[in-house]
């Protein structure tokens, strides 16, 4: 059976909403966002958003990934949210940033949900920037927000992008 789900995004702004939509056709999933807000693409089987507007308090993109065949959802969000973190490592370490993790992968509650949070410091032409992870189990896979902004605005920028964690509504 194909596995439908309907993830809204509730972020609220200033202007109306204008609805955009979009859909990873294998496992059926669509996504109805505010397209005045984020842009929409489907990158392999991923759906990926990013937030174009100041509201986002930097640099954000939202991505679905669906469950690789062989593991049950709340396997894969287990793996996932320490791989995202390794990854980034990686990645940053390769890019000669500099990557220092400041916030392990720790599950919290935001908003009744339970999620995982972290955070890697990066050495950006001699400044320092900080990259935000959030992950959020759903039953196709996992739901990340991803955000990056400058250290010394991190902390004010960290609580919208709770803001926008909490507007997301995934169906259980």
């Amino acid at each position: 059976m194909r596995l439908t789900a309907t993830i809204l995004f509730l972020l609220s702004i200033s202007a109306p909403a204008v609805a955009g939509k979009i859909s990873e056709p294998a496992k059926g999933v669509t996504l109805s966002y505010n397209s005045n807000l984020w842009s929409a693409t489907l990158d392999d089987k991923d759906i990926v958003l990013s937030c174009m507007g100041e509201t986002c308090g930097g640099d954000c993109d939202v991505v679905l990934t669906m469950t690789p065949t062989g593991l049950t959802s709340h396997e894969f969000f287990d793996r996932f949210r320490n791989e995202i973190n390794k990854n980034t490592i990686v990645k940053a370490s390769e890019s000669g940033l500099d990557p220092v993790v400041v916030d392990k992968p720790a599950t919290v509650t935001v908003a009744g949900k339970e999620v995982s949070i972290s955070s890697v410091r990066l050495k950006l032409l001699g400044s320092h920037a900080r990259k935000w992870m959030m992950v959020e189990e759903a039953s196709f896979g996992v739901v990340t927000l991803t955000c990056n902004s400058s250290e010394d605005e991190y902390e004010i920028a960290r609580k919208t992008w709770l803001d926008l964690m909490k507007g997301i509504v995934i169906p259980k």
